[in-house]
């Protein structure tokens, strides 16, 4: 069934490769991927400089007795909680 597809676009002279519509649609499509690829970069670049001018740092330190072990009792889980989500 594929050997017939190809076969058939291939000998169709509207999907032939030397056809102008084939080369138009290929300039187009070339042409759109230039437009992801410039304004991705674009958008790239506009996000790095807001979050180096606007967000700003939180320097997090590191707490041996806050780290991430698992609790032993449930209690310990609730304070560990209540502690890491700041809710006291």
């Amino acid at each position: 069934m594929s050997m017939a597809v190809v076969i058939l676009f291939t000998t169709m002279p509207c999907f032939s490769a030397d056809s102008p519509e084939v080369k138009a649609t290929a300039i187009k499509f070339i042409m759109a991927m230039g437009g992801v690829v410039i304004s991705t970069f674009v958008i790239f670049l506009g996000l790095t400089i807001y979050n180096k001018l606007f967000v700003e740092r939180k320097n997090i330190k590191f707490n041996q007795d806050d780290s991430l072990t698992t609790p032993n009792t449930v209690e310990d889980a609730v304070i560990f909680f209540v502690k890491k989500n700041k809710l006291r």
